[in-house]
């Protein structure tokens, strides 16, 4: 029985070796600035060019920069929420991603172009729009589109998943370098 418990343990350690390696792919990506810090600079550098980059005009703008704020104010990713409670964790980083893709979506289209989706990551500091076409590429859209249900559940899945033999599009962009 005990060598059944290290097994278990040394399993378990493994998958949440293989989430913190994500996660910490996740962090890179807030790093607006890239200074190796996630602070308010990189709250603010975001709500304030994500209206700009999509060209939004002064009230659409102030109201996708309000939800940005909100949505940095109200989810903190953390190892101990996931081992606590696993299932209100994958429930939360739902909403969380929900919330991500309605600002993502901003022609509210409940699709994601490649416009959209370069234009989002630019706001979190990533200008190579080469890379940027590839990894959209990863999600095999159609019709020049990813579908922001298929978008938020590959987020989810790259968030709460601990199976590695199943890389979703959002894993396999970070690996391969596109994000």
């Amino acid at each position: 029985m005990k060598l059944f418990c290290i097994q278990k343990s040394e399993l378990h350690l493994k998958k949440m070796d293989f989430l913190k390696t994500k996660w910490s792919y996740w962090f890179t990506l807030l790093d607006v600035n890239h200074d190796g810090l996630i602070t308010r600079d990189d709250v603010g550098q975001t709500a304030g060019d994500f209206p700009v980059e999509e060209n939004l005009d002064e009230t659409s703008g102030k109201l996708a920069a309000k939800k940005i704020l909100q949505w940095w104010e109200k989810y903190i990713l953390k190892e101990k929420e996931y081992t606590d409670d696993q299932e209100k964790f994958v429930t939360e980083m739902k909403a969380v991603i929900k919330d991500v893709a309605e600002i993502v979506d901003a022609d509210k289209t409940e699709s994601i172009t490649l416009d959209n989706y370069i234009k989002a990551f630019k706001v979190w500091g990533h200008e190579d729009e080469a890379k940027l076409q590839k990894s959209f590429e990863l999600y095999k859209p159609t019709n020049g589109a990813i579908p922001v249900k298929q978008y938020e559940a590959d987020w989810v899945t790259f968030y709460s998943s601990t199976d590695s033999a199943n890389p979703d599009p959002v894993l396999k962009s970070y690996e391969a370098g596109f994000l």
